[in-house]
């Protein structure tokens, strides 16, 4: 994490009086949890094991929600580490297990275990007793938290502030890539980051609501019959898209700008840079973003209130593109390191109608989160704006050209592949 960004984006973004805590600070703590391992969990499933995660829950004011492990009853989870800032004296931590059933609607549960003291925590030597519906014992969880007394500096933070790490989670949908056709291998991505410190950057009385001069947000919140049964399709969809599975989800642990680049940017299939649009939205917690497009369903998919689950509120909303440093003439599209690339943000949202004003908190963000990271930020209304996406779009075009080629090839490739593995099998069989 960037100090120089810290102390930036402290002094632009909260207010004078903020700055100053009360004495309903003085005693507050940070806390580092790491969440370790789980053993001897129950069977749920008759055949093979289950695919446990879970979900932490400190004060009933903010959630952790861990990786899903396939096929396992004694998972062992890696990075899943939680950074909270400036938390209460009496603060507890309740913890819930679930094992992953996409085959129902709702995931079976397992069993939760309470500490009610995370400050003063002493961890059990043989781990905490996991309790399932009925009270019985199912299972053991082992973690460690780490208490300290919060500094000057993050006692001026607002209460419950996440502070890292960034993890991004990707979910691929191959009924929506088949709707949208944007990849000839049909999946449509969507991405969660979890961001540290969006509440010193954005805070809450800056949030931006929707905007009531845009037609389309009204059928969406207006409070109408309507607007009632949009807003419960949007949330449906949202759930659908953002959905953690086992076999169609990826997760990781972002630790640079690099890694920004060559986990989350870099095609999974082409191994490049994919050039493209997306739109995005920043919660409370979360920046969530997908490819966009002029297409009905892709357009549809990446508008801002799905990716907003229908909320009233965001802490910002736009699009960004991305676009080699040097300019497209120059780019080299397996050249996935920091240095070379920037990322170009602008507040374009009918939906929320984000202040420009904002954009440069916008910017120290992502420096926090990403130290090193390029980022461009425009008002959705700046010529130069419109100038990068234009150039943007004739290398989409000559992407799609490529990438389309190349899947022409793969498929006269596999019926010569298939036919020398028939003729193989025929002579051995003779």
């Amino acid at each position: 994490m960037s100090a120089y960004s810290l102390t930036a984006g402290l002094m632009r973004t909260l207010p004078e009086h903020f700055m100053h805590y009360d004495e309903d600070f003085a005693d507050s703590y940070d806390v580092i949890i790491k969440f370790c391992s789980a053993k001897k969990l129950p069977r749920m499933d008759m055949i093979g094991y289950d695919d446990p995660y879970f979900v932490a829950k400190l004060n009933q004011r903010m959630s952790y929600t861990s990786a899903i492990l396939p096929n396992t009853s004694e998972p062992t989870w890696e990075n899943e580490e939680w950074i909270i800032r400036n938390i209460p004296r009496n603060s507890s931590l309740t913890i819930k297990l679930y094992h992953k059933d996409e085959k129902k609607l709702v995931d079976g549960y397992i069993g939760r275990f309470v500490i009610d003291d995370i400050v003063q925590y002493h961890p059990p030597r043989n781990g905490h007793r996991i309790l399932g519906a009925l009270g019985q014992p199912s299972g053991r969880f082992f973690l460690s938290i780490q208490s300290m007394q919060s500094s000057d500096e993050t006692k001026r933070l607002p209460r419950y502030t996440f502070d890292g790490p960034c993890r991004y989670f990707r979910h691929d949908s191959f009924a929506a890539g088949r709707l949208t056709m944007l990849d000839a291998d049909c999946v449509y991505s969507t991405w969660k980051i979890p961001l540290g410190r969006i509440s010193v950057f954005f805070p809450a009385y800056q949030r931006q609501h929707w905007n009531r001069q845009y037609k389309a947000a009204q059928f969406i919140f207006n409070g109408s019959p309507l607007s009632v049964l949009s807003k419960s399709s949007i949330k449906f969809t949202h759930k659908v898209l953002y959905a953690r599975t086992v076999e169609h989800s990826e997760n990781g642990r972002l630790n640079s700008a690099d890694d920004l680049w060559k986990n989350v940017f870099v095609h999974k299939t082409t191994k490049q840079i994919k050039p493209c649009v997306y739109t995005y939205v920043i919660d409370n917690y979360k920046w969530r973003f997908s490819e966009t497009g002029g297409q009905f369903f892709t357009d549809l998919a990446s508008k801002h209130a799905l990716l907003a689950n229908g909320d009233e509120y965001v802490r910002y909303a736009g699009e960004f593109h991305i676009r080699p440093r040097k300019g497209w003439n120059n780019w080299d599209p397996s050249d996935t390191t920091n240095e070379n690339w920037e990322i170009v943000f602008d507040n374009g949202s009918g939906t929320y109608a984000p202040s420009s004003d904002l954009l440069k908190n916008l910017k120290e963000l992502f420096l926090f989160n990403f130290p090193g990271l390029h980022v461009i930020t425009y008002d959705f209304k700046d010529p130069r704006l419109k100038e990068s996406i234009e150039q943007l779009k004739l290398e989409m075009e000559k992407y799609k050209l490529i990438t389309k080629t190349l899947d022409q090839l793969v498929n006269q490739f596999r019926p010569t592949v298939a036919n020398n593995r028939r003729d193989n099998d025929s002579n051995k069989t003779n």
